[in-house]
């Protein structure tokens, strides 16, 4: 298991988004290229920490082989996320983070943190660029746990390989095989 820095930072990409909404606002609003491309930079920066952390832990955490029970896969519950990245569009002038920095740190700590404590891990538009999909699995002792795969599940049953990012969330590492 890698350890709360990969849970942080999966909730932290999640947000890039908002912050390249955030730049394309400020770039409407006629701002110099230091402001909106600092959200940008930032945005990317997640992004390629994200991909790394992702490569990190495919080579170097210690694989596990996981059964799966019973499969749902969560990443279409995107409509009420959609409205968290759109925030910034709702007022010029109070949410467009140009001029009073701190309301746009005070959202974006506050979005980080919902979806930190409501562990809603499942919808990562980054990760979803990257090619991943989050399934709500259960093992063979009931225990309900995020899987995140490229590989697209087709039935239960079925073992995958996977190394742990965090308390129960999982990285998919290779291909779907039958028990």
């Amino acid at each position: 298991m890698l350890n709360k820095f990969s849970k942080i930072l999966l909730v932290a990409t999640s947000l890039s988004p908002l912050l390249g909404a955030v730049a394309v606002n400020q770039f409407s609003l006629g701002e110099p290229a230091v402001r909106w491309g600092s959200w940008i930079a930032v945005a990317l920066l997640l992004v390629l920490m994200c991909w790394g952390l992702l490569q990190y832990a495919i080579k170097n955490a210690q694989l596990h082989t996981f059964e799966i029970k019973e499969f749902e896969r969560n990443d279409k519950e995107v409509m009420a996320f959609l409205v968290t990245y759109l925030l910034p569009f709702l007022s010029k002038e109070k949410m467009g983070f140009a001029g009073d920095w701190m309301t746009g740190a005070y959202v974006l700590v506050i979005i980080f943190l919902v979806i930190a404590h409501a562990g809603a891990f499942h919808f990562n538009p980054v990760m979803g660029l990257l090619g991943y999909h989050f399934y709500a699995v259960k093992d063979k002792n009931g225990v309900s746990t995020l899987l995140i795969s490229k590989v697209e599940l087709r039935r239960p049953g079925e073992s995958v390989k996977t190394v742990q990012l965090a308390c129960n969330i999982y990285l998919h590492t290779g291909d779907v095989g039958a028990r």
